[in-house]
């Protein structure tokens, strides 16, 4: 009698046949074997090569003729149902390509959910994203759960998709799961993808699961799960890496980007674009443009307690406006490159090498628009380089030294 396992070859879902039964190997389980199974999902890839993950942020795709009766201030041209290509898949679709990832996180803000009461903006997404074949994980923004189709909803979707890897559990807030990398039977990273809440108009049908929760920042029993899983893991396999991707950023944020002069107060008119700056250091990269919303956190005794359980870096999304990447304190603090011109965006003036944020594209500029890669080392999983990828009729391959 046999079993098909299906094993993830560079994207492409390869079967391969294991005896079963007697077959089977007879003795315990090794050390490596018993932290695998603790992660929810795994994406196994070849240990001959470095994997590669890529982060998408934002979507936050508005469906003009789904917008509620009274509702302004929304471009209803450029919003309208069937500019989604033009505003967003083709931005993705280049991104994925270019970049082959094995697996694809997104941190929120899918849909613009006031603009989803229907649900067809997500399921659309959904059913572009299965389009790749490609493992995805994405975790909830601030948006996503206003639509009246309500997240208990909104999360079977995606459970329901093939590649989707997502899983709602009865802990505060909606979608908390883990996702592990492995390579020649270790595991090698787990990427912890959990909501951090904060939706501020979320929607009565969401609120009805009893644990969607409007304030921004993890519940205590959030906290306690994750703590729980990694400390067992780093007990069967203390060379696992931990990473951290929700949609929110916590306020230690700010303490990390204050080596670039950030003072998170009306930035959006002192911008600062790392690239630019002479003694940089050559790991970090990425723009801020605005000052930090809904940052939570404050006293940092959650980020302390990741800390303590040897989390190496934390990617977030929410500012649209904002796609740095800094290591501080031996952690990586990365906010994902936007991934649709919906909503606020960076956009690049050619002929001065400036950023602007704006709703609506300036005259002369063209749009940022692309993902993070995240290279992770064959050897032990440690992070290789991470960079932006931009569209090439959005930003493209700029070199800053032309504007320095």
């Amino acid at each position: 009698m046999k079993k098909l396992t299906a094993v993830l070859l560079g994207g492409i879902v390869a079967f391969s046949l294991a005896a079963c039964g007697e077959e089977e190997t007879p003795k315990g389980k090794t050390n490596d074997e018993k932290a695998i199974e603790l992660v929810d999902f795994t994406v196994e890839v070849e240990a001959n090569r470095d994997p590669v993950v890529l982060q998408l942020t934002d979507p936050q795709i508005i469906d003009a003729a789904q917008a509620r009766p009274g509702r302004t201030g929304v471009d209803k041209v450029l919003c309208a149902t069937d500019r989604v290509e033009e505003n967003c898949y083709q931005y993705i679709r280049e991104t994925v390509q270019q970049t082959n990832p094995d697996l694809i996180i997104i941190t929120g803000d899918i849909v613009y959910g006031e603009f989803d009461d229907a649900g067809t903006a997500l399921t659309g997404f959904i059913e572009f994203m299965e389009g790749f074949d490609i493992p995805w994980a994405p975790v909830f923004g601030n948006h996503d759960n206003e639509s009246t189709k309500g997240a208990d909803w909104q999360c079977e979707q995606f459970e329901n998709a093939e590649n989707c890897l997502f899983e709602q559990k009865e802990l505060t807030g909606n979608g908390n799961y883990s996702v592990g990398i492995v390579q020649g039977g270790k595991l090698k990273r787990v990427f912890y993808m959990l909501d951090s809440n904060g939706c501020g108009n979320v929607s009565e049908e969401s609120l009805m699961n009893g644990h969607t929760k409007a304030g921004a920042g993890f519940g205590g029993d959030q906290i306690e799960w994750y703590t729980q899983q990694i400390t067992e893991i780093k007990e069967l396999s203390a060379e696992t890496k931990i990473s951290f991707a929700y949609h929110i950023q916590q306020a230690v944020f700010a303490v990390a980007y204050e080596q670039y002069g950030f003072t998170n107060y009306d930035t959006i008119n002192n911008p600062i674009n790392i690239d630019l700056i002479a003694d940089k250091a050559a790991w970090d990269f990425g723009y801020i443009g605005r000052d930090l919303k809904s940052a939570w956190d404050t006293t940092y005794s959650v980020f302390e307690g990741m800390q303590a359980l040897g989390v190496d870096s934390i990617f977030v999304g929410h500012e649209h406006c904002n796609s740095a990447s800094v290591v501080y304190g031996g952690i990586r603090f990365q906010y994902g490159q936007k991934s649709s011109i919906y909503d606020r965006a960076n956009y690049f003036n050619p002929n001065t090498g400036a950023i602007t944020g704006s709703y609506s594209q300036p005259s002369g500029n063209i749009p940022m628009i692309g993902g993070t890669v995240i290279p992770l080392s064959k050897t032990d999983g440690s992070i290789k380089n991470p960079y932006i990828y931009l569209c090439e009729n959005a930003g493209g391959d700029i070199d800053w030294n032309d504007w320095m």
